[in-house]
């Protein structure tokens, strides 16, 4: 999910790399916006030392080895113009040379740089880490680009998206052991480098996430709950984000209750004008209600551009295996590619539910024969269940208390409770 706040000074940046036609112009820039010391400038500045900034077509820019130039211009802090230096140089490697393993190299430089000079350095303050997230944003996008666009090396054991985890894990342990005595006092986390945590978590998230090592997100979750008197602290844009993946999390470990509240929670904080991010949760979201029994209505589906999702959720509502099935192979490479097919498939579960349900209504006795079961699946085009699997189903379905009763294989009938025999799934 991209941040919520991202575009905010978006224009102010263009505008500044507009006026920019020199290197003397762009360290200017720079050096101008650091002397403020705040952090809304702060974020300017990120934008100016950021990959893809409005700055980063400029030729003039993309400068190699400016470092030995003895006339380049400095800038006021001597740890930021050894960063704006290395930026330009990775500017260089990307656009010109096309070497991209040489722009990660260069970019790791640069969180070594920042981690060591500034995040462990510098004393109680932290307007410049809003710069801090955009390196760590960069540093991943470059990693990116090394695996995707680079020369491969077959001798590596990682790849570089993988590798650059341990240098964010670096400066996430330069900002937790921020030496600030917390009094609850708003000065306090005003200074502190702690507050940096959940972004560093959310970007650690999205590693562990396409490296599929859902482990390592454990005792960072631990140290998130633990973090109350930061809580406050924390932005907006970060908190949607994190439960965006903590919930994704809590879906995959089948924590649904966690799921919803943490997918939720984001959904319902995500500003309406963020439609594309509504949608990425939303994509995690349904499932998850739908196995707590809330179908979501189709015009939310509409509006959000998941129509992928209405004959699914019509199928599961109804108790139609065929049509599900027919809904799932349709749509499957969709489901495929936001990861959520398997979880899909286990919409069976609820769909035989549901249809069982049906039929005892239809029947209203609280003694259903197994067959009249077989023969509802058989009229919906279901003919690969015979009697033992549909005994296992139900037994099954008891189990799991989505049905009150029991079977009495003497008569082959499932004897069903006179009290809520079809317990709510959220229950």
């Amino acid at each position: 999910m991209n941040g919520l706040t991202e575009n905010r000074y978006k224009m102010t940046a263009e505008s500044y790399a507009n006026r920019m036609s020199s290197l003397n112009d762009y360290f200017t820039t720079l050096d101008r916006l650091l002397q403020e010391e705040d952090w809304d400038k702060a974020e300017v500045a990120g934008k100016l030392l950021s990959i893809h900034g409005p700055h980063s077509t400029h030729a003039f820019l993309q400068v190699n080895r400016l470092g030995t130039n003895r006339n380049r211009p400095f800038l006021r802090e001597d740890a930021f113009d050894a960063i704006a230096v290395l930026h330009l140089q990775v500017l260089y490697d990307i656009h010109v040379e096309k070497n991209y393993e040489s722009a990660y190299d260069v970019h790791t430089q640069i969180m070594r740089k920042f981690t060591e000079e500034i995040l462990r350095k510098w004393k109680d303050c932290n307007w410049f880490l809003p710069i801090f997230y955009q390196l760590c944003t960069d540093l991943r996008n470059t990693a990116k680009m090394a695996d995707e666009l680079g020369v491969h090396d077959e001798e590596r054991d990682t790849s570089f998206y993988e590798q650059c985890a341990s240098f964010i894990m670096e400066s996430y342990r330069a900002c937790i052991t921020d030496a600030i005595s917390f009094i609850n006092s708003s000065r306090d986390l005003s200074i502190s480098k702690k507050i940096a945590i959940l972004n560093m978590t959310n970007q650690l998230f999205r590693i562990y996430f396409k490296i599929n090592k859902l482990n390592l997100l454990k005792p960072l979750i631990r140290t998130i709950d633990n973090s109350e008197n930061l809580q406050r602290a924390f932005s907006m844009a970060d908190k949607v984000t994190y439960n965006y993946f903590l919930g994704r999390n809590a879906m995959f470990d089948s924590n649904l209750p966690l799921a919803e509240r943490s997918l939720s929670y984001a959904f319902r904080n995500c500003p309406a004008e963020c439609s594309t991010n509504k949608r990425l949760v939303l994509i995690y979201l349904i499932p998850v209600k739908m196995f707590l029994g809330h179908m979501p209505n189709p015009s939310v589906l509409r509006k959000y551009k998941l129509e992928e999702f209405i004959e699914v959720v019509e199928a599961v509502k109804v108790g139609n295996l065929a049509q599900l099935d027919a809904a799932l192979t349709k749509h499957e490479d969709f489901f495929i590619q936001c990861g959520i097919f398997l979880m899909l498939e286990k919409l069976r579960t609820i769909t035989f539910r549901n249809l069982f349900k049906r039929v005892s209504l239809i029947l209203g006795k609280n003694q259903i024969p197994l067959d009249a079961f077989l023969v509802c699946l058989k009229f919906l085009g279901v003919h690969d269940v015979d009697s033992d699997e549909l005994a296992c189903i139900v037994a099954n379905l008891i189990a799991q208390n989505k049905i009150k009763g029991y079977i009495s294989h003497a008569h082959q009938k499932l004897v069903i409770s006179k009290m809520k025999p079809f317990p709510e799934l959220h229950a």
